[in-house]
């Protein structure tokens, strides 16, 4: 008979509570939720097919070593011990390090690692510092770095704000659409969007702003204001203008909590509704309707995630989300923003701001200082950089401008890959090292109780569901094991190190917790009181007068404020006719990690059809199915039609984690590949936004044409 454990899944922000059924062999047998879990939630197709990846045949099981040439088409790997594997990357990076530099090293750390509460650590931290080089690229500039770097211009660090989903009476909701994505930064178990239909259901309003009529809209939940691609900067700029104009703004709370209130309040004088509307595609009395029902919501909440994260401004864009909240009286009140409590709590110190040179010039590094990704050929080309360490990514498809990276990787003297598939990145490494999965090792849950940023508070622990198969390893015991092998300092050096968990419970004390008291939990879970909400500005201003910059002197120094005026007249500039990319997300894809899983490749899901709306389709002469080439200056995917009419006109979209022609190992992705739609996105010198370094990858203008067959 078939045992029960308690676990969760790490796939995203809401780390869904699970059931695992133990087989007398002590495999996972399969995977369903846990009804009875005090938090409630259930995982989502992806999480209950996880077993399918769990078991892929083409998982990574031993240390390989590449026997040919990296120019050769098809790559050829040997099996290794890990000790040689160990040594002999140490002995490479060492050689590269002392003779070429530390900053000869880069590294790319992909976003696995934030679900992982030992990995983030020696990912994030140790091995870049025990390197010491300044050559980091991740995931962030493709998602969300505009954020840190924002909140650390603010606040003085970064304070992961959440809105009040379960008291607010008005939520405007932009770019994100949560029924796909789970929401982002913001942990909330995954309902079915029961806590949207709350808010409907006690008299709030749910508003969301997206070019596309999102899965998340519905007569039960609310409505979507389709917007126009990478303009919602000027929608938020006027939404605050209107407010001030209105009576809105809680001046008392400005004066008491805020500096530099004028520059704020300067800045959105430019933007009135009437010059906006065409731009955005919001009449103007829309946008006054939308400020006038926010000032008159008990407890109103403006929450940002990554379709405008992706564009070209979304640092300005979510500093005018902020400080809509602040200005409006809903920050550090019930229905409104406010500072979950987590291990975050209080807010660490300041991080660290220096500089890297790079071919646009000296560019100042906030946050955890993750370089312009769009700029990794030429920064490789100038640093002169010699090795790659990549940890739990595959930024050939991730990354804008796939053939310029793999002509990058391809100069390299040394590539080491840490991952638990053989993806398109990997198939380049000279040593690829197998990793755990979240079924094979034990955790706490990391991402939203590390950053505090959980409604209801509480911190799960799981064993490991099965013991490793093969000889795969967790990422903590590997990056460690590499640094002790370079002779650099490594969480291996304790002898308590525990596997890392010695540093989990170091964390955990704060809060009169232990893995030891997690285990023997109900649930295995603790839940902690929470921080009254108005705490929030004793709590979260880390400036030294304990004050929030309401206008951040380095937007302006940085020319954010410029750029917005010249993005401006090139959007009034633009042809009536043309058509805008953004990225769509889906139940069914997670990045490019569900890309072997066969029951998620089946019939429509077998690939990423460009969605296009009827209007576009028929000016086009196209119709639902047919074959198109997508293009523009940077590139080119061939790929299929799909006609809805939930696109605004104008717009396209295409779901990213697609493109598997060269991970030949996996033969499910390999066999269906998709189209890589960031072969559409630019690359290059100032291609991306200053100060984030976020990559623009949504409202991207392209081209599409029929493929006439031969």
């Amino acid at each position: 008979m078939n045992q029960e454990q308690r676990t969760f899944c790490r796939i995203c922000e809401p780390a869904c509570p699970m059931i695992a059924e133990i087989d007398a062999k002590g495999k996972v047998s399969k995977l369903k939720p846990d009804p009875d879990h005090p938090i409630g939630g259930n995982p989502c197709v992806k999480g209950i097919s996880f077993l399918e990846l769990h078991n892929d045949p083409d998982r990574l099981n031993w240390p390989l070593k590449r026997r040919n040439p990296r120019s050769e088409p098809k790559s050829i790997f040997d099996r290794v011990s890990w000790d040689e594997a160990i040594a002999t990357s140490a002995a490479r990076l060492n050689e590269i390090r002392e003779r070429y530099g530390k900053d000869a090293i880069a590294i790319y750390i992909g976003n696995p690692n934030s679900f992982d509460s030992r990995a983030m650590s020696a990912c994030y931290y140790a091995l870049p510092g025990g390197l010491e080089t300044k050559t980091i690229f991740t995931a962030g500039t493709q998602d969300c770095q505009n954020k840190v770097v924002c909140e650390i211009a603010m606040y003085g660090n970064s304070t992961f704000l959440v809105p009040d989903l379960h008291h607010t009476n008005y939520l405007l909701c932009i770019g994100a659409n949560p029924s796909a994505s789970r929401w982002t930064w913001v942990g909330v178990p995954n309902d079915g969007g029961q806590i949207l239909k709350d808010i409907r259901s006690r008299g709030g309003t749910v508003l969301f702003v997206n070019p596309r009529r999102i899965e998340s809209s519905s007569a039960d939940t609310g409505e979507t204001l389709q917007i126009k691609p990478d303009t919602d900067i000027y929608f938020l700029a006027a939404l605050s203008h209107e407010v001030h104009r209105l009576g809105g703004f809680n001046e008392a709370l400005l004066e008491k909590h805020g500096k530099n209130v004028e520059g704020y309040k300067r800045f959105i004088s430019r933007w009135p509704p009437e010059r906006v509307a065409d731009v955005t595609g919001i009449p103007a009395a829309r946008i006054t309707e939308v400020a006038s029902d926010i000032m008159a919501a008990d407890g109103a909440a403006c929450y940002l995630s990554t379709g405008v994260n992706q564009g070209r401004q979304g640092t300005l864009s979510f500093w005018l989300t902020e400080m809509l909240n602040f200005a409006t009286g809903n920050l550090g009140r019930e229905g409104g923003t406010y500072k979950a409590t987590g291990l975050a709590d209080p807010m660490p110190a300041p991080a660290a701001t220096y500089h890297v040179e790079t071919p646009d010039g000296v560019l100042p590094m906030m946050g955890l200082g993750a370089l312009p990704a769009v700029l990794l050929p030429e920064i490789f080309e100038q640093k002169g950089v010699r090795a790659l360490i990549c940890l739990g990514g595959n930024p050939l498809l991730s990354m804008s401008g796939e053939e310029k990276i793999r002509e990058a990787f391809s100069h390299l003297d040394f590539m080491l890959c840490v991952d638990i598939m053989p993806n398109a990145t990997t198939e380049l490494a000279d040593y690829v090292l197998p990793a755990t999965d979240w079924l094979e090792r034990a955790d706490i849950t990391p991402f939203s109780w590390l950053l505090s940023t959980q409604l209801t508070p509480n911190v799960q622990y799981t064993d490991a569901m099965e013991a490793p198969a093969a000889e795969r390893r967790t990422d903590w015991w590997i990056v460690s094991r590499l640094l002790q092998a370079m002779g650099l300092p490594s969480g291996l050096d304790d002898p308590d190190h525990r596997d890392g968990f010695n540093m989990i419970d170091g964390m955990l004390a704060d809060r009169g917790l232990s893995v030891e008291k997690l285990k023997n939990l109900s649930h295995q879970t603790a839940f902690v009181p929470e921080s009254p909400k108005e705490s929030v500005f004793e709590r979260c201003l880390v400036h030294e007068d304990k004050k929030i910059d309401c206008c951040p002197e380095l937007f302006v120094r940085t020319g954010l404020h410029d750029r917005s005026e010249a993005l401006f007249e090139q959007l009034q500039r633009e042809p009536a006719d043309t058509l805008k990319l953004i990225s769509m997300r889906t139940t069914h894809m997670h990045n490019s990690w569900m890309a072997n899983v066969p029951s998620l490749r089946k019939g429509h899901l077998s690939d990423n059809r460009l969605r296009m709306s009827p209007v576009d389709a028929d000016k086009r002469g196209l119709f639902d199915g047919d074959q198109v080439r997508a293009f523009n200056a940077y590139g080119s995917v061939h790929c299929r039609i799909d006609v809805r009419d939930d696109m605004r006109e104008g717009v396209v979209a295409m779901t990213h984690g697609y493109g598997h022609h060269g991970a030949k190992s996996m033969k499910v992705a390999s066999s269906k590949p998709g189209a890589n739609c960031n072969r559409l996105m630019p690359t290059g010198s100032k291609t991306y936004e200053p100060l984030s370094y976020m990559s623009w990858m949504c409202g991207v203008p392209i081209e599409v044409e029929k493929l006439i067959a031969t």
